[in-house]
Protein backbone atom coordinates (compact mmCIF):
# COMPACT_ATOMS: atom_id res chain seq x y z
CA UNK A 1 0.00 0.00 0.00
CA UNK A 2 0.94 3.60 -0.98
CA UNK A 3 1.80 5.86 1.52
CA UNK A 4 -1.04 8.50 0.03
CA UNK A 5 -3.99 6.06 0.95
CA UNK A 6 -1.92 5.69 4.42
CA UNK A 7 -1.92 9.06 5.17
CA UNK A 8 -5.41 10.24 3.92
CA UNK A 9 -6.95 7.19 6.45
CA UNK A 10 -4.60 8.94 9.32
CA UNK A 11 -5.76 12.37 8.87
CA UNK A 12 -9.46 11.50 8.38
CA UNK A 13 -9.79 8.21 10.34
CA UNK A 14 -12.53 8.99 13.53
CA UNK A 15 -15.19 6.47 14.65
CA UNK A 16 -16.55 4.03 12.11
CA UNK A 17 -14.38 3.87 8.86
CA UNK A 18 -17.57 4.02 6.42
CA UNK A 19 -18.98 6.88 8.32
CA UNK A 20 -16.25 8.92 7.91
CA UNK A 21 -15.76 7.95 4.11
CA UNK A 22 -19.49 8.79 3.36
CA UNK A 23 -18.68 12.40 5.12
CA UNK A 24 -15.70 12.80 2.69
CA UNK A 25 -17.33 11.25 -0.43
CA UNK A 26 -20.24 13.63 -0.18
CA UNK A 27 -18.24 16.46 0.96
CA UNK A 28 -16.32 15.62 -2.20
CA UNK A 29 -19.44 15.36 -4.67
CA UNK A 30 -20.86 18.43 -3.44
CA UNK A 31 -17.71 20.28 -4.42
CA UNK A 32 -17.44 18.86 -7.84
CA UNK A 33 -21.55 19.73 -7.91
CA UNK A 34 -20.73 23.27 -6.92
CA UNK A 35 -17.99 23.95 -9.44
CA UNK A 36 -19.84 22.24 -12.16
CA UNK A 37 -22.92 24.48 -11.49
CA UNK A 38 -20.37 27.37 -11.52
CA UNK A 39 -18.93 26.30 -14.73
CA UNK A 40 -22.47 25.89 -16.18
CA UNK A 41 -22.90 28.34 -19.44
CA UNK A 42 -19.58 29.95 -19.40
CA UNK A 43 -17.20 30.30 -22.09
CA UNK A 44 -14.11 29.88 -20.82
CA UNK A 45 -11.97 31.71 -23.68
CA UNK A 46 -13.91 34.71 -23.15
CA UNK A 47 -12.59 34.20 -19.14
CA UNK A 48 -9.12 33.98 -20.93
CA UNK A 49 -9.41 37.44 -22.82
CA UNK A 50 -10.68 39.12 -19.69
CA UNK A 51 -7.94 37.91 -17.44
CA UNK A 52 -5.75 39.22 -20.14
CA UNK A 53 -6.72 42.52 -19.52
CA UNK A 54 -6.90 42.96 -15.70
CA UNK A 55 -5.00 45.87 -14.27
CA UNK A 56 -2.42 43.78 -12.04
CA UNK A 57 -1.24 46.97 -10.00
CA UNK A 58 -4.61 47.12 -8.86
CA UNK A 59 -4.81 43.06 -8.13
CA UNK A 60 -1.76 43.79 -5.81
CA UNK A 61 -3.25 46.69 -4.17
CA UNK A 62 -6.00 44.03 -3.56
CA UNK A 63 -3.51 41.78 -1.96
CA UNK A 64 -2.15 44.39 0.20
CA UNK A 65 -6.07 45.23 1.76
CA UNK A 66 -6.45 41.05 1.70
CA UNK A 67 -2.91 40.88 4.03
CA UNK A 68 -4.31 43.53 6.14
CA UNK A 69 -7.94 41.55 6.67
CA UNK A 70 -5.59 38.65 7.87
CA UNK A 71 -4.00 40.81 10.69
CA UNK A 72 -7.30 41.84 11.69
CA UNK A 73 -8.51 38.71 12.35
CA UNK A 74 -5.49 37.77 14.14
CA UNK A 75 -5.94 40.80 16.14
CA UNK A 76 -9.91 40.29 16.80
CA UNK A 77 -8.92 35.83 17.60
CA UNK A 78 -6.66 37.37 20.08
CA UNK A 79 -9.02 39.20 22.04
CA UNK A 80 -11.16 35.85 22.14
CA UNK A 81 -8.17 34.21 23.34
CA UNK A 82 -7.69 36.57 26.56
CA UNK A 83 -4.46 38.00 24.78
CA UNK A 84 -2.42 35.16 25.66
CA UNK A 85 -0.55 34.75 22.42
CA UNK A 86 1.10 37.88 20.83
CA UNK A 87 -0.71 38.95 17.94
CA UNK A 88 2.37 37.12 15.62
CA UNK A 89 1.44 33.83 16.81
CA UNK A 90 -2.71 34.27 16.31
CA UNK A 91 -1.93 35.32 12.43
CA UNK A 92 0.06 32.19 12.25
CA UNK A 93 -2.87 30.27 13.52
CA UNK A 94 -5.21 31.50 11.19
CA UNK A 95 -3.15 31.08 8.80
CA UNK A 96 -2.84 26.91 9.59
CA UNK A 97 -6.47 27.08 9.46
CA UNK A 98 -6.92 28.43 5.73
CA UNK A 99 -4.84 26.14 4.84
CA UNK A 100 -6.24 23.18 6.03
CA UNK A 101 -9.73 24.18 4.90
CA UNK A 102 -8.47 25.16 1.61
CA UNK A 103 -7.11 21.29 1.15
CA UNK A 104 -9.26 18.88 2.85
CA UNK A 105 -12.88 18.62 2.76
CA UNK A 106 -15.17 18.77 5.89
CA UNK A 107 -13.85 22.54 7.00
CA UNK A 108 -11.34 20.59 8.95
CA UNK A 109 -9.51 24.10 9.72
CA UNK A 110 -11.56 25.77 12.11
CA UNK A 111 -11.13 22.66 14.78
CA UNK A 112 -7.40 22.22 13.97
CA UNK A 113 -6.49 25.80 14.05
CA UNK A 114 -7.58 25.30 17.78
CA UNK A 115 -5.76 22.59 18.47
CA UNK A 116 -2.96 24.77 16.84
CA UNK A 117 -3.51 27.24 19.54
CA UNK A 118 -3.58 25.05 22.55
CA UNK A 119 -0.30 23.26 21.18
CA UNK A 120 1.34 26.74 20.82
CA UNK A 121 0.53 28.12 24.53
CA UNK A 122 1.72 24.71 25.57
CA UNK A 123 4.86 25.50 23.96
CA UNK A 124 5.63 28.70 25.89
CA UNK A 125 6.81 28.63 29.23
CA UNK A 126 5.35 32.10 29.59
CA UNK A 127 1.66 32.04 28.31
CA UNK A 128 -1.22 30.60 30.15
CA UNK A 129 -2.57 27.34 29.04
CA UNK A 130 -5.31 27.14 26.10
CA UNK A 131 -7.34 24.09 26.10
CA UNK A 132 -8.81 23.03 22.19
CA UNK A 133 -12.17 22.93 23.27
CA UNK A 134 -11.76 26.91 24.78
CA UNK A 135 -10.07 27.72 21.28
CA UNK A 136 -12.75 26.16 19.13
CA UNK A 137 -15.58 28.13 20.95
CA UNK A 138 -13.56 31.11 20.57
CA UNK A 139 -13.78 30.21 16.68
CA UNK A 140 -17.38 29.28 16.96
CA UNK A 141 -17.95 33.03 18.32
CA UNK A 142 -15.95 34.41 15.29
CA UNK A 143 -18.61 33.18 12.89
CA UNK A 144 -21.54 34.11 14.48
CA UNK A 145 -19.83 37.54 14.47
CA UNK A 146 -19.04 37.68 10.76
CA UNK A 147 -22.62 35.68 10.12
CA UNK A 148 -24.25 38.49 11.73
CA UNK A 149 -22.77 41.68 9.93
CA UNK A 150 -22.97 39.89 7.04
CA UNK A 151 -26.88 39.34 6.88
CA UNK A 152 -26.83 43.50 8.26
CA UNK A 153 -24.86 44.77 5.51
CA UNK A 154 -26.70 42.38 3.37
CA UNK A 155 -30.07 44.39 4.67
CA UNK A 156 -28.68 47.88 4.10
CA UNK A 157 -27.56 47.19 0.74
CA UNK A 158 -30.37 44.89 -1.34
CA UNK A 159 -33.02 47.63 -1.19
CA UNK A 160 -30.49 49.42 -3.50
CA UNK A 161 -30.37 46.72 -5.71
CA UNK A 162 -33.94 46.59 -6.56
CA UNK A 163 -33.22 43.60 -10.00
CA UNK A 164 -31.62 41.69 -7.26
CA UNK A 165 -33.97 41.94 -4.69
CA UNK A 166 -37.06 41.21 -7.15
CA UNK A 167 -34.76 37.69 -8.00
CA UNK A 168 -34.18 36.62 -4.85
CA UNK A 169 -37.74 37.35 -3.70
CA UNK A 170 -38.96 35.27 -6.51
CA UNK A 171 -36.40 32.34 -5.44
CA UNK A 172 -37.52 28.92 -3.54
CA UNK A 173 -34.98 26.76 -1.51
CA UNK A 174 -36.98 23.27 -1.66
CA UNK A 175 -39.85 24.53 -4.05
CA UNK A 176 -41.67 26.19 -1.21
CA UNK A 177 -39.35 28.20 1.21
CA UNK A 178 -38.34 32.11 0.41
CA UNK A 179 -34.76 33.00 -0.50
CA UNK A 180 -36.02 36.05 1.21
CA UNK A 181 -37.03 34.58 4.42
CA UNK A 182 -33.76 32.63 4.69
CA UNK A 183 -31.60 35.60 4.91
CA UNK A 184 -34.00 37.32 7.63
CA UNK A 185 -34.10 34.20 9.51
CA UNK A 186 -30.43 33.79 9.19
CA UNK A 187 -29.72 37.53 10.05
CA UNK A 188 -31.85 36.58 13.58
CA UNK A 189 -30.76 33.18 14.29
CA UNK A 190 -27.41 34.89 14.28
CA UNK A 191 -28.50 38.02 16.44
CA UNK A 192 -30.10 35.23 19.42
CA UNK A 193 -27.26 33.06 19.11
CA UNK A 194 -24.62 36.13 19.92
CA UNK A 195 -27.28 37.24 22.84
CA UNK A 196 -27.13 33.79 23.81
CA UNK A 197 -23.59 33.44 24.11
CA UNK A 198 -23.13 37.16 26.17
CA UNK A 199 -25.98 35.39 28.77
CA UNK A 200 -23.81 32.59 28.97
CA UNK A 201 -20.60 34.69 29.22
CA UNK A 202 -21.98 36.91 32.07
CA UNK A 203 -23.72 34.17 33.65
CA UNK A 204 -21.61 31.19 33.86
CA UNK A 205 -22.72 29.78 37.31
CA UNK A 206 -26.41 30.17 36.14
CA UNK A 207 -25.70 28.25 33.02
CA UNK A 208 -23.97 25.78 34.85
CA UNK A 209 -26.45 25.09 37.04
CA UNK A 210 -29.03 25.22 34.56
CA UNK A 211 -27.58 22.76 32.59
CA UNK A 212 -26.65 20.19 35.52
CA UNK A 213 -30.46 20.35 36.68
CA UNK A 214 -31.07 19.15 32.66
CA UNK A 215 -28.99 16.83 33.12
CA UNK A 216 -30.51 15.47 36.29
CA UNK A 217 -33.99 15.18 34.50
CA UNK A 218 -32.83 13.01 31.79
CA UNK A 219 -31.36 10.72 34.17
CA UNK A 220 -27.66 10.93 32.86
CA UNK A 221 -25.26 9.50 34.74
CA UNK A 222 -21.59 11.19 35.58
CA UNK A 223 -23.08 14.87 35.27
CA UNK A 224 -19.81 16.21 36.02
CA UNK A 225 -18.16 14.60 32.68
CA UNK A 226 -20.62 16.35 30.49
CA UNK A 227 -20.65 19.39 31.98
CA UNK A 228 -16.43 19.69 31.42
CA UNK A 229 -16.61 20.51 27.50
CA UNK A 230 -19.44 23.30 28.70
CA UNK A 231 -17.35 24.73 31.50
CA UNK A 232 -14.22 25.01 28.33
CA UNK A 233 -16.92 26.62 26.51
CA UNK A 234 -18.17 29.07 28.75
CA UNK A 235 -14.57 29.63 29.19
CA UNK A 236 -13.94 30.25 25.61
CA UNK A 237 -16.64 33.29 25.55
CA UNK A 238 -15.13 34.80 28.71
CA UNK A 239 -14.11 38.10 26.49
CA UNK A 240 -18.15 38.49 25.70
CA UNK A 241 -18.29 39.37 29.54
CA UNK A 242 -16.06 42.39 29.34
CA UNK A 243 -17.00 45.80 28.30
CA UNK A 244 -13.42 46.41 27.20
CA UNK A 245 -13.27 43.27 25.31
CA UNK A 246 -16.46 43.93 23.45
CA UNK A 247 -15.45 46.75 22.09
CA UNK A 248 -12.55 45.57 21.14
CA UNK A 249 -14.66 42.75 18.86
CA UNK A 250 -16.74 45.27 17.93
CA UNK A 251 -13.87 47.39 16.50
CA UNK A 252 -12.12 44.48 14.93
CA UNK A 253 -14.99 43.00 13.33
CA UNK A 254 -16.13 46.57 11.80
CA UNK A 255 -12.34 46.87 10.65
CA UNK A 256 -11.93 43.16 9.37
CA UNK A 257 -15.63 43.97 7.05
CA UNK A 258 -15.14 47.30 5.79
CA UNK A 259 -11.35 46.49 4.47
CA UNK A 260 -12.94 43.11 2.93
CA UNK A 261 -15.07 45.31 0.75
CA UNK A 262 -12.41 47.73 0.35
CA UNK A 263 -10.39 44.60 -1.06
CA UNK A 264 -13.77 43.61 -3.33
CA UNK A 265 -14.00 47.44 -4.86
CA UNK A 266 -9.90 47.15 -5.24
CA UNK A 267 -10.58 44.02 -7.12
CA UNK A 268 -13.50 45.79 -9.22
CA UNK A 269 -11.08 48.45 -9.97
CA UNK A 270 -8.41 45.62 -11.53
CA UNK A 271 -11.66 44.17 -13.68
CA UNK A 272 -12.49 47.73 -15.12
CA UNK A 273 -11.68 46.88 -18.11
CA UNK A 274 -14.59 44.42 -18.14
CA UNK A 275 -16.38 44.79 -15.72
CA UNK A 276 -17.19 49.15 -16.40
CA UNK A 277 -18.33 51.12 -13.54
CA UNK A 278 -16.76 49.67 -10.65
CA UNK A 279 -18.76 50.89 -7.15
CA UNK A 280 -19.03 50.70 -3.59
CA UNK A 281 -22.38 49.06 -3.86
CA UNK A 282 -21.29 46.42 -6.39
CA UNK A 283 -18.02 45.37 -4.14
CA UNK A 284 -20.52 44.92 -1.33
CA UNK A 285 -22.96 42.79 -2.55
CA UNK A 286 -20.19 40.87 -3.84
CA UNK A 287 -19.10 40.44 -0.55
CA UNK A 288 -22.16 39.39 1.06
CA UNK A 289 -22.66 36.95 -1.70
CA UNK A 290 -19.64 35.45 -1.48
CA UNK A 291 -20.08 35.05 2.15
CA UNK A 292 -23.46 33.07 1.60
CA UNK A 293 -21.85 31.14 -0.87
CA UNK A 294 -18.91 29.91 1.20
CA UNK A 295 -21.94 28.62 3.62
CA UNK A 296 -21.97 25.95 0.91
CA UNK A 297 -20.04 22.79 1.97
CA UNK A 298 -17.15 23.33 -0.62
CA UNK A 299 -14.17 22.69 -0.38
CA UNK A 300 -12.23 26.45 -0.22
CA UNK A 301 -15.73 27.45 -1.11
CA UNK A 302 -14.27 26.25 -4.99
CA UNK A 303 -17.17 26.64 -7.12
CA UNK A 304 -20.12 28.02 -4.67
CA UNK A 305 -17.87 31.33 -3.78
CA UNK A 306 -17.60 31.73 -7.85
CA UNK A 307 -21.84 30.98 -7.96
CA UNK A 308 -22.73 33.05 -6.07
CA UNK A 309 -21.08 36.29 -6.90
CA UNK A 310 -21.39 35.61 -10.69
CA UNK A 311 -25.40 35.27 -10.10
CA UNK A 312 -25.65 38.42 -7.81
CA UNK A 313 -23.84 40.38 -10.36
CA UNK A 314 -25.77 39.21 -13.74
CA UNK A 315 -29.18 39.56 -11.23
CA UNK A 316 -28.28 42.90 -9.61
CA UNK A 317 -26.43 44.81 -12.23
CA UNK A 318 -26.67 42.93 -15.79
CA UNK A 319 -23.37 42.23 -15.81
CA UNK A 320 -22.61 39.05 -18.52
CA UNK A 321 -22.00 35.66 -16.06
CA UNK A 322 -18.55 35.18 -18.22
CA UNK A 323 -17.59 37.97 -16.93
CA UNK A 324 -18.79 38.23 -13.41
CA UNK A 325 -17.73 34.35 -13.12
CA UNK A 326 -13.65 35.70 -13.87
CA UNK A 327 -13.84 38.81 -11.22
CA UNK A 328 -15.19 35.79 -8.78
CA UNK A 329 -12.05 34.01 -9.96
CA UNK A 330 -9.79 36.50 -8.84
CA UNK A 331 -11.47 37.98 -6.00
CA UNK A 332 -11.45 34.22 -4.66
CA UNK A 333 -7.85 33.06 -5.84
CA UNK A 334 -6.01 35.93 -4.20
CA UNK A 335 -6.98 35.56 -0.45
CA UNK A 336 -7.28 31.98 -1.18
CA UNK A 337 -3.83 31.49 -2.43
CA UNK A 338 -2.59 33.66 0.13
CA UNK A 339 -3.88 31.52 2.93
CA UNK A 340 -2.22 28.52 1.62
CA UNK A 341 1.36 29.80 1.22
CA UNK A 342 0.97 31.59 4.78
CA UNK A 343 -0.17 28.27 6.27
CA UNK A 344 2.27 26.37 4.57
CA UNK A 345 5.02 29.03 6.02
CA UNK A 346 3.40 29.37 9.36
CA UNK A 347 3.23 25.25 9.79
CA UNK A 348 6.84 24.97 8.56
CA UNK A 349 7.82 27.42 11.04
CA UNK A 350 5.77 25.87 13.84
CA UNK A 351 7.19 22.55 13.48
CA UNK A 352 3.63 21.34 14.11
CA UNK A 353 2.39 17.96 12.16
CA UNK A 354 -0.65 18.86 9.75
CA UNK A 355 -1.45 15.05 10.20
CA UNK A 356 -1.67 15.66 13.93
CA UNK A 357 -3.98 18.86 13.80
CA UNK A 358 -6.83 17.31 11.75
CA UNK A 359 -6.85 14.26 13.74
CA UNK A 360 -7.35 16.29 17.45
CA UNK A 361 -9.50 18.72 15.49
CA UNK A 362 -11.40 16.00 14.75
CA UNK A 363 -11.26 14.23 18.31
CA UNK A 364 -12.48 18.11 19.84
CA UNK A 365 -15.42 18.52 17.87
CA UNK A 366 -17.44 15.50 19.46
CA UNK A 367 -17.33 16.82 23.30
CA UNK A 368 -18.59 20.71 21.80
CA UNK A 369 -21.31 19.08 19.48
CA UNK A 370 -22.47 16.76 22.54
CA UNK A 371 -23.31 19.82 24.79
CA UNK A 372 -24.65 22.17 21.69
Amino acid sequence: MTKGPILFRRLWYNGPVSKRVLRIITTLLLSALALAIALRGIDLNDVGHALARVDWVWAGVTLVLILGTLVMRAARWRVLLGRVLPLVDTLGLISIGYLISGVLPLRAGDPARAVAASLRARSRPDTEPISAIVALSTVVVERVLDMLLIVLVLLASLPLVPELRGYLASGRIGGSLSINLVLALSGVASFCILLAFILIAVFPDTTLRLARRALRLLHITNIDRWLKPLQSIIKGMGALRSPRDGLALGFWSLALWTTTAAYFFAMLWACRAFIPEPSVLKSVVAMWASAFGMVFPATGGIGSFHFAVREAFYWGFAIPRDLGFTYAVLVHALPYLTGIVLGALALAISGMSLQTLVKRGQEIEAPVNSTG
